[in-house]
């Protein structure tokens, strides 16, 4: 794991006079199997813009502690610079997306005013770097690519050390309460037919949810040999990167034949068209996910 720059701290005050990096500018950052393109979209101090690639190679190494390299090997990073306004509980990147029309971008609006540590504090480029662990998935069943990104975000913001345990599993427990609340009659299948607009957080949280038991399950059945990590990492190998849309039962049949222990259809019959919300208070007090799955790593192996 690069390690926190923490010589960052409180220094953007000073860069005023430092002259600005062009839009046209093309930066690279190395990760474990890939290389970054990044990008500005407009003009950006210089020092502001090296320590905003610094924070890029930090959350690639982020992604890359799922099994130990980056999904893509040469992503693109778009960054657009913003002004946001001066609230304590804004996010200093508001909205970030994934394209994959040729080569995969990443696309972050990002506030180049905001203090250097606000970023690596925050958790919106973890959850769109997460989206290159999966193929495109099929919007009918949005609630897979959604909800393993948001599980994701905040394991890997703790096996980086930017959360506790206990602080990630607040978050996945909150994440799942606004899931459960939303639509409650509603499938993750039909949620995902209704849209984001109508049923964000069921499509985002129970996603997130079946993540979770799968890699529990997975797990709990090969004594700690198999877990959502090494099934992800073989599909990597065989499949990334992928062309066109996958179903969501394209994609959770492909984890199963390359698992051990086959989970993921399973959880898919049993929850994809069930209206309500997986119930997750077991997983959540299950110390195989303080101990195991959040805990802080070293490195990307």
């Amino acid at each position: 794991m690069r390690p926190f720059p923490l010589t960052l701290f409180g220094s953007l005050f000073l860069l005023a006079s430092a002259p600005a990096l062009s839009a046209a500018a093309e930066m690279q950052v190395d990760a474990p199997g890939a290389v970054l393109s990044i990008e500005f979209a407009g003009e950006v101090d210089a020092a502001v813009s090296q320590h905003i690639v610094n924070w890029i190679a930090h959350v690639a190494d982020q992604v890359s502690m799922t099994y130990g390299r980056f999904p893509i090997a040469a992503p693109r990073v778009m960054i657009i610079p913003t002004k946001g306004k001066p609230r304590s509980n804004a996010s200093p990147v508001p909205f970030g997306r994934v394209t994959r029309r040729g080569v995969a971008t990443v696309e972050l609006y990002v506030d180049v005013d905001r203090p250097i540590e606000d970023l690596y504090a925050d958790w919106t480029a973890t959850h769109e770097f997460s989206h290159l662990l999966l193929p495109r998935i099929s919007w009918r069943q949005k609630w897979i690519s959604e909800g393993f990104a948001s599980y994701y975000q905040n394991v890997l913001m703790a096996r980086a050390g930017q959360y506790t345990p206990e602080r990630a599993i607040r978050m996945l427990r909150e994440g799942f309460e606004r899931g459960r609340h939303s639509r409650p009659e509603w499938s993750p299948n039909q949620a995902a037919e209704e849209g984001v607009r109508r049923a964000r957080y069921k499509i985002y949280w129970s996603g997130a949810a079946i993540a979770l038991l799968a890699d529990l399950r997975l797990r709990e059945l090969s004594g700690g040999d198999e877990s959502l990590d090494t099934v992800l990492g073989r599909f990597q190998q065989c499949c990334l990167p992928a062309e066109g849309y996958w179903t969501g039962t394209q994609f959770f049949r492909k984890l199963d034949s390359l698992a051990d222990n086959p989970v993921f259809m399973p959880l898919y019959q049993q929850y994809a068209n069930t209206a309500g919300f997986p119930a997750t208070d077991v997983a959540l007090s299950d110390p195989v996910l303080r101990d195991e799955i959040l805990r802080v790593r070293t490195s990307t192996h």
